[in-house]
């Protein structure tokens, strides 16, 4: 058995049954009665998101505790957005290669963009001795960051306020070595454009 398939846990797999759909031209579905066209598209929707989350079913469980503890921060999970990120990393620029599970606090009406609970996954991740890989922090300080964290072998990429980021920095858990775009690289261009004082600052640190 290779490393790939004892990594995979067919007992988690087999809990998620993607239906196999009958394939269809364009030009097939386009002659089809009009409901029969809304539900196909359903469907196909319905398959490829139970296909995504397959892809991440045996990953999931060890990231439990982590979810737990950003909700007791005030975190609102996003479950709609857990899937296997596009990009795969690896630390330091060596070791195979992993693909991230997407791990996203979301927005409330009662608490949008607020920070304690929009950095709460990646407080929750820190706290539990997950190290930053990669950070894309650019734009305006209100957008959510992007930042991607691994364990061992195993990565999660999730958001996080500017403020998160430049904290990150001033502690170490983000230097000019950390894979990305962020405040910490010198790119000659702020990359903080609302308050580039306190990036060029954190540069210097």
């Amino acid at each position: 058995m290779s490393l790939t398939a004892r990594r995979y846990n067919p007992a988690t797999a087999e809990r998620i049954t993607v239906p196999k759909l009958p394939k269809f031209t364009r030009e097939e579905a386009e002659r089809l009665p009009l409901l029969d066209r809304v539900l196909l598209q359903e469907h196909e929707r319905h398959a490829a998101r139970l296909a995504d989350i397959r892809r991440v079913a045996d990953k999931l469980a060890s990231l439990d505790a982590i979810v737990r503890a950003a909700q007791a921060d005030g975190a609102y999970i996003d479950v709609s957005s857990v899937r296997h990120s596009y990009a795969s990393y690896r630390v330091n620029g060596s070791g195979r290669r992993v693909n991230a599970v997407l791990l996203m606090p979301g927005d409330t009406i009662s608490s949008w963009r607020a920070p304690k609970t929009q950095n709460a996954v990646a407080n929750a991740l820190l706290a539990a001795g997950w190290r930053v890989v990669n950070a894309q922090a650019s734009g305006s300080e209100i957008s959510r960051d992007r930042i991607v964290f691994m364990h061992g072998q195993r990565a999660v990429e999730t958001t996080c306020m500017r403020t998160w980021v430049i904290d990150a920095i001033e502690a170490g858990h983000i230097t000019a070595e950390t894979s990305g775009q962020h405040p910490a690289t010198d790119t000659g261009t702020p990359l903080n454009a609302g308050n580039p004082g306190a990036a060029r600052a954190a540069c210097a640190s």
